[in-house]
């Protein structure tokens, strides 16, 4: 009987958190992803510091645990420019200047109770997903239009973060603002 008590129990939330970058000639950027991109229409360009999980842990909880983190953290000038493939399905483009920074945040985002969501199998490269493709010949070709429409930098400056619940669909609610810096 218990087994099947379980088994009717939903999914516990799903929530990340997220940096959406105003970056000028971010149109640019929203239609290539329209064009290479499934998730385009469900999330706006974005640069994701603690990647989707499921918790039992409340939205208060988390914001809390998130404005704490990032009360401490300075503002971090950021430049994107290079395009590069991953894991023979993604393009991303990176992070160049204040990866290091990007990469300090996340890396403190996933301390205390986040700690069991950090992916140690994967390296963090701070970095915008534009373009997912299933067939080699579409990488290609993705990788082909990136380099001519995404050419050259796209500087921002990161000064606030967003918590996000994360549907069962893939869509995407911004829960919550929280400033970098907020002391």
């Amino acid at each position: 009987m218990r087994r099947h008590w379980q088994a009717m129990r939903p999914p516990l939330p799903r929530f990340a958190v997220a940096w959406f970058p105003d970056l000028p000639g971010l149109e640019r950027i929203e239609s290539f992803r329209r064009r290479h991109d499934p998730m385009a229409a469900k999330a706006p360009a974005h640069l994701t510091l603690v990647f989707p999980f499921s918790t039992p842990l409340s939205a208060l909880q988390l914001e809390t645990h998130v404005r704490k983190v990032c009360a401490g953290w300075p503002s971090i000038p950021v430049t994107f420019s290079a395009i590069r493939p991953h894991a023979n399905e993604f393009v991303f483009l990176m992070a160049q200047r204040g990866a290091a920074s990007i990469s300090g945040l996340h890396d403190k985002l996933y301390a205390r109770s986040l700690l069991p969501h950090l992916r140690r199998d994967l390296a963090y490269e701070p970095h915008i997903t534009v373009a997912r493709c299933e067939a080699p010949e579409a990488l290609d070709a993705a990788l082909a239009d990136a380099d001519m429409e995404l050419r050259g930098e796209f500087a921002a400056t990161l000064r606030e973060v967003s918590l996000l619940a994360v549907a069962a669909d893939g869509r995407i609610d911004r829960l919550k603002d929280l400033p970098l810096d907020a002391r």
